[in-house]
């Protein structure tokens, strides 16, 4: 059973939990992180959710609610550790972003890997992720227009460019 910490509209701590899986009371947010991974390359990371999940074999960027008692940072690493096997402490991630949305605040953060990573040694998280591909941000806007990725992936993108294109070009 995953829990997560409640937090109000503002962000503040509730002091409550909630159930994953279970609805959320109106007023109730929880915290959601998404990690835009950047190869020693500068091409960004996008995975395939599993063909069981809401929006089935589309690309995204990795990401996920994070637990009760974790950081948004903690959250971000652990996330990104689950569903790729790559490691990055909350301290090497940088935040860029928070986005409010229906229920949720979404954390948005950056990490750029020192060492080129192989798509093929990853380690994918059987009942999330079925594919993982490093590609640049044009190929990304392809894959978009194309209807590959998730929806507001693209958006979210572009929200972020101009810190995500100090990233890629190092």
């Amino acid at each position: 059973m995953e829990y997560w910490d409640l937090v109000d509209e503002n962000r503040n701590m509730t002091g409550r939990t909630h159930l994953r899986g279970v609805e959320l009371t109106p007023g109730d947010f929880h915290i959601v992180v998404e990690i835009y991974t950047i190869n020693a390359d500068g091409r960004i990371l996008l995975t395939k959710r599993d063909p069981l999940k809401t929006y089935p074999l589309m690309w995204e960027i990795t990401g996920g609610s994070i637990t009760a008692g974790e950081t948004s940072a903690e959250g971000a690493a652990r996330e990104l550790e689950e569903e790729t096997g790559l490691v990055a402490s909350a301290g090497q991630l940088m935040k860029i972003g928070e986005i409010k949305y229906g229920h949720y605040f979404r954390d948005s953060y950056i990490w750029r890997s020192q060492e080129l990573i192989d798509p093929s040694s990853m380690k994918l998280q059987p009942g999330e992720v079925c594919d993982a591909q490093f590609v640049t941000f044009e190929e990304l806007r392809k894959m978009d227009e194309m209807g590959l990725t998730v929806p507001n992936v693209m958006e979210r993108c572009q929200l972020y460019q101009e810190d995500l294109q100090k990233m890629i070009n190092g």
